[in-house]
């Protein structure tokens, strides 16, 4: 493997594991409005806040997939 294909692969896996932080992140948000009580809420919105977290640990996880399959491309290759 040359120099810039493992350097391009490293800048991969720190692009996502920015991404997935901020998924992760972004995930507990809607996770903690979604369970906190207050006047006005809905089922509807409480679903709606369930699903978009549960979506975002979803693309988080198959971020986190990837770089594991990067990572170990780079391990064999070096």
């Amino acid at each position: 493997m040359s120099k810039e294909m493992v350097k391009n692969l490293q800048e991969k896996i720190a692009d996502f594991k920015r991404f997935s932080f901020v998924l992760l992140s972004l995930s507990a948000f809607l996770y903690i409005g979604s369970i906190i009580p207050f006047e006005g809420k809905e089922t509807a919105d409480q679903l709606m806040l369930l699903s978009a977290s549960y979506t975002f640990l979803g693309v988080t996880i198959l971020f986190y997939r990837r770089i594991s399959v990067w990572k170990k491309k780079l391990n064999t290759d070096q």
